[in-house]
């Protein structure tokens, strides 16, 4: 008998609520609706995934996850796990319109695969370190919450703090924002999320009013339209950055076109976003056209501590990552997922104990 045949997998719809709402330009969350994959292996064990839903990608519904990984379970029932690389490209190329399902249902491939094979889950990306150094987003809400948030945040010994913007509300209420948290938290080091909202005007004169008031920039995440080359373009020949991409960077073509000239330094890699085999392909074309001096970022959408934990091995595993903004499991309200890494404010560190696979119990 083969023991490392798929079965049917289990799908789980579920609705996580969130400890206070999430803002973003994009929009206001207060609730997430994800799904949970369990997919089981002839010989026993099961691997699991998370799809998450996001402000940024709202066409990817809890109900059109479930479909895409109830037809993905159906279509691989039966195929060999270790055939790994194969089921991966053939999940894409099926259901490549629901990237947060695809992802979930890598994942969880990957995850059956290392428990049948006895292997921890960051081992299968090389096992480099055990423990790294996470960054806390703070959501585009008002001024005086977000110095507030901000105050907690420093004296919980928070070093990296990722502030959302919204460049479609007056330059005031943003420039007020970054004085909060310089204010609460002189010492913090601040990435900056517009989410998309803004132009290059806008950002340099964001920028140039950051200068002025003493507040360093370290990092700007996704400034522009989402793909809008151009704007990139101006803003390389402005010096405005460095930049990040997120929702730009999503396959390996988009890291072919806007490594290329530098324009962006970096990609913003999140495992419900492009999976795990993409995710390191990206990375690799990054690191090979910037010639080492890319900038790479591993974050997430709203995933409990299931999705979270693929993030924390990936990057834990790989080592190569300047920055982690891995706070979803701090976002959500109790969700009843265990394991798989632990948290002691911003380090998140691998269980002293390893186990084959994710170790995630739900």
């Amino acid at each position: 008998m083969n023991r490392h045949r798929l079965g049917l997998p289990t799908v789980i719809p579920v609705r996580w609520s969130l400890r206070r709402p999430f803002v973003t330009a994009l929009g206001r969350k207060t609730s997430t609706d994800n799904v949970l994959i369990r997919l089981p292996l002839s010989g026993g064990g099961s691997g699991m995934g998370e799809a998450s839903s996001s402000l940024a990608m709202p066409e990817q519904t809890g109900s059109r996850m479930a479909s895409a990984l109830r037809r993905l379970g159906r279509r691989f029932r039966g195929r060999d796990v270790r055939d790994l690389q194969r089921l991966v490209e053939e999940a894409w190329a099926t259901e490549g319109d629901w990237p947060t399902a695809v992802s979930a249902f890598e994942v969880a491939l990957w995850d059956a695969y290392a428990q049948a094979e006895t292997i921890p889950f960051s081992e299968l990306w090389g096992g480099v370190c055990q423990e790294m150094e996470t960054v806390l987003s703070l959501s585009a809400v008002s001024p005086a919450e977000v110095g507030q948030r901000a105050r907690l945040a420093a004296r919980s010994g928070w070093r990296f703090l990722k502030l959302k913007l919204n460049g479609q509300e007056p330059f005031a209420v943003n420039r007020d924002r970054l004085r909060a948290v310089r204010r609460a938290a002189p010492r913090a080091r601040v990435l900056l999320d517009p989410n998309q909202s803004y132009g290059p005007d806008g950002l340099e004169e964001l920028l140039l009013a950051a200068k002025s008031d003493g507040i360093e920039i370290e990092l700007i995440e996704e400034p522009f339209p989402k793909g809008k080359a151009a704007a990139y373009h101006e803003a390389k020949e402005r010096r405005l950055g460095p930049l990040l991409g997120d929702e730009t960077i999503q396959n390996i073509s988009d890291a072919r076109r806007f490594s290329n000239g530098g324009l962006v330094c970096g990609p913003n890699i999140k495992i419900a976003k492009s999976g795990l085999s993409r995710s390191r392909a990206i990375l690799d074309v990054f690191d090979r056209t910037l010639k080492g001096r890319a900038l790479f970022m591993i974050g997430c959408m709203a995933e409990s501590s299931l999705g979270l934990t693929a993030a924390v091995h990936f990057a834990l595993g790989l080592g190569v990552f300047h920055y982690a903004d891995l706070d979803s499991d701090l976002i959500l309200s109790p969700t009843g997922v265990r394991g798989g890494y632990v948290r002691q404010g911003p380090w998140l560190r691998l269980p002293k104990k390893t186990v084959p696979g994710l170790g995630i119990c739900f």
